[in-house]
């Protein structure tokens, strides 16, 4: 039987619950909402990764882990 080195990267994901408050002008609540998401998707990685509640400490909802071969040679 064959012996193999398999070098194995885990990717752990972490997903995290983050509520910040936006305060938007609109006419009416559709907009509002649909303005709301825009200015979040428009917030910078960074400002959302420095909140409160991205420490990893708080509210985390969710891990994923999964793995890829990085690397796989026999001797």
């Amino acid at each position: 039987m064959n012996k193999f080195k398999c070098t194995v990267k885990a990717i752990v994901t972490e997903t995290y619950e983050i509520e910040e408050v936006f305060e938007i002008d609109a006419p009416d609540e559709i907009q509002a909402g649909e303005d709301a998401i825009s200015a979040a998707e428009n917030t910078p990685l960074e400002t959302w990764l420095k909140h409160p509640e991205a420490h990893y400490k708080y509210r985390i909802s969710d891990h994923d882990l999964d793995f890829e071969i990085e690397d796989l040679e026999e001797y």
